[in-house]
């Protein structure tokens, strides 16, 4: 007789094999590949980051599936206001099967009730088993994101171009530190996508050390981007030019970040910026799945900050 499937929260001293081998599950997809953890890498990867921030302040939504002393997978989920978001379902393919999937997305989604959540989302970047999964459990199709990729040289010489569009600044050393655009990005998190995530610019700007943009129309801001090594985003405006601007300032700001490259996921619904990006050389490597319970609203006008943290 087989043991039983436990499904328990994250602990500090699970989450580093988790990472390892979320890191080499996600080069294995079509389009990752270039993400391959590196032997001996000193720095910390983006994925590593985010999952530990997750694991730090969303554990009950941090779900890992086990039978005996095995790890069958895992699934990361998080609650912003009233949205549950689940941005990862990684599961070991000789050892897992959907049940243990289902049992995970299961359990994400009770966590999600308990916090009062009236929504679901889901990333799905694991591909089809993971979408299937989703949509069994009430999510839907709404659109691909794109993982484009294009030199820092070239999204430096595009995003000065786009920044242009609109007055705008980069916040200053003194500025991030009272904390001082924070709470109009806040704004527009929930103008443009109906939440409030005050904990994670926190870990953008402090944790990851981030630089953050804001772009003005007249005396109001609409729209901030954020940019830095090894990640180009999230950006959200209210308005389409906003949009172009502050894309602009989040392909500026990471092809400062060092990396010789500079890679972003970019929604379908972001029609314009997708069309700049690509005329302008960007290759598209990877298409992933956003899923919901509910139709998303200004996704037309929002970068990702990356598959996890989205």
């Amino acid at each position: 007789m087989s043991a039983k499937l436990k499904v328990q929260p994250v602990t500090p001293v699970a989450l580093p094999p988790l990472v390892a081998m979320a890191e080499h599950l996600r080069a294995a997809l079509p389009g990752f590949g270039d993400l391959e953890p590196l032997p001996g890498r000193a720095e910390t990867s983006d994925l590593a980051a985010d999952l530990a921030h997750l694991a730090r302040h969303d554990a009950d939504g941090f779900l890992i599936a086990s039978r005996d002393n095995d790890v069958l997978g895992f699934t990361v989920s998080f609650v912003r206001s009233r949205q549950l978001v689940i941005s990862h379902l990684w599961l070991v393919p000789e050892l897992a099967d959907t049940a243990v999937a289902h049992a995970l997305v299961r359990k994400a989604v009770a966590f999600g009730a308990r916090s009062g959540v009236n929504d679901l989302a889901g990333h799905a970047v694991a591909g089809p088993e993971a979408q299937a999964v989703y949509f069994r459990h009430g999510l839907r199709p709404r659109f691909p994101v794109y993982r484009l990729t294009l030199p820092a040289e070239q999204a430096r010489r595009i995003g000065s171009h786009l920044s242009s569009l609109l007055p705008g600044h980069e916040l200053t050393d003194e500025e991030v530190s009272r904390r001082a655009g924070t709470g109009e990005a806040e704004r527009l998190d929930r103008l443009v996508r109906g939440i409030g995530r005050s904990l994670d610019h926190d870990y953008w700007l402090g944790s990851r050390h981030l630089r953050l943009a804001l772009v003005r129309e007249g005396q109001r801001v609409t729209g901030y981007a954020y940019g830095g090594a090894g990640q180009c985003g999230p950006v959200a405006a209210t308005t389409s030019e906003a949009a172009l601007a502050a894309l602009g300032w989040a392909l500026r700001l990471a092809a400062d970040g060092g990396a010789p490259t500079v890679s972003l996921y970019v929604p379908a619904p972001f029609e314009n910026g997708l069309e700049t990006l690509l005329d302008a050389g960007a290759k598209c490597l990877a298409q992933t799945l956003w899923m919901s319970q509910t139709p998303p609203s200004g996704m037309e006008r929002y970068v990702l900050a990356g598959p996890t943290l989205c």
